[in-house]
């Protein structure tokens, strides 16, 4: 995988993940009770807007964005470890694992970015389910 294409499935993937909790943040402040029980509401509709604006944000090329990124999921990474120490449910594991991991990716693309910046190339914007279904569409 080449520099392009690994930040642009990183800036991919904090995009997808602000869109995931704006949608369970309104299915629980509408008509979900138990995603209202887990912390979902206006707090993390505010979290799922800046993580999309931070993944467009890494998707132009902003180094600060990337780096913000990085800050935003290692702090919702201890969030969830803190809570897990007092809580001990299923569901902050998995949430747990998602944050690291998803940190674990943007710390691994840093370099990948600044090599970018220092080429002025940018980050591929290819995504593989829109072309999959332009492809249905044009059949």
């Amino acid at each position: 995988m080449n520099h392009a294409q690994r930040v642009g499935k990183v800036a991919n993937l904090v995009i997808f993940l602000g869109i995931l909790g704006i949608i369970l943040s309104i299915l629980a402040l509408t008509i979900s009770q138990g995603l209202a029980l887990r912390g979902y509401g206006f707090g993390s509709i505010v979290i799922g807007l800046l993580m999309m604006g931070l993944g467009y944000g890494i998707r132009y090329r902003y180094k600060y964005c990337l780096y913000a990124a990085v800050a935003l999921f290692v702090t919702l990474s201890c969030s969830f470890l803190l809570k897990l120490f007092i809580y001990h449910t299923v569901y902050l594991i998995m949430r747990l694992v998602l944050c690291s991991w998803v940190s674990f990716r943007l710390v691994q693309s840093v370099s990948s970015l600044q090599m970018l910046i220092a080429t002025d190339a940018f980050p591929d914007r290819n995504n593989r389910f829109i072309s999959l279904l332009m492809r249905r569409k044009q059949s």
